[in-house]
């Protein structure tokens, strides 16, 4: 491998590991837990981190608030993450089909 290509790679590696540690952690994870943030992460399917949204699948709310009692009642140390709010990339493609005017286009006619 080259000198050029091995700094390269060097570099990339390094601002990836600099955005993984500014991503705001995710409310619902036990060491992490919000009850408010990680309701409304689970109602919105997401979570917000540095005003981007994250997309996430999630299951029923009481699941995550047992699950944080419990590690903390196991001597875990929690540390609530913060409640952030950004844009859901969703809500800016169109309701139905997902391609703005096309999609809803060809999702309206697709019983035609």
């Amino acid at each position: 491998m080259k000198k050029s290509a091995r700094v390269t790679l060097t570099v990339v590696a390094a601002v990836g590991c600099a955005a993984r540690a500014q991503q705001a952690p995710n409310p619902c994870e036990p060491a992490n837990f919000n009850e408010k943030a990680c309701q409304v992460a689970v109602k919105g399917h997401g979570y917000c981190s540095g005003g981007a949204w994250v997309p996430q699948h999630y299951q029923k709310y009481p699941y995550y608030y047992g699950f944080s009692q419990a590690y903390a009642a196991a001597g875990g140390i929690v540390t609530s993450a913060p409640v952030e709010t950004c844009r859901r990339a969703g809500h800016l493609l169109g309701r139905r089909g997902g391609f703005g005017k096309t999609g809803t286009g060809v999702a309206g006619h697709a019983g035609s």
